[in-house]
């Protein structure tokens, strides 16, 4: 299991991520807050001994815009 934090709130509001998390503490999401507050860019924010794997991911689009015009374009 796993809680995937990403785009333009979930890469850059520690505050967000915090409260989403603490109101998900009932699956067994925990964060450490020092990783939670550090992280810029791809990283596990999760505490260590939490239930539920809880990272920080910078979104992609361009990634994802090359691909689909690749699709329409027959190249993929």
């Amino acid at each position: 299991d796993a809680l995937v934090f990403t785009g333009g709130v979930g890469e850059h509001s520690p505050e967000v991520r915090s409260q989403t998390a603490a109101g998900l503490a009932f699956l067994g999401v925990s964060l450490d807050s020092s990783r939670n507050e550090d992280t810029h860019g791809d990283g596990e924010i999760g505490a260590d001994l939490a239930a539920v794997r809880t990272l920080a991911l910078t979104a992609r689009e361009d990634v994802e815009i090359a691909w689909q015009v690749r699709a329409v374009l027959g190249l993929a």
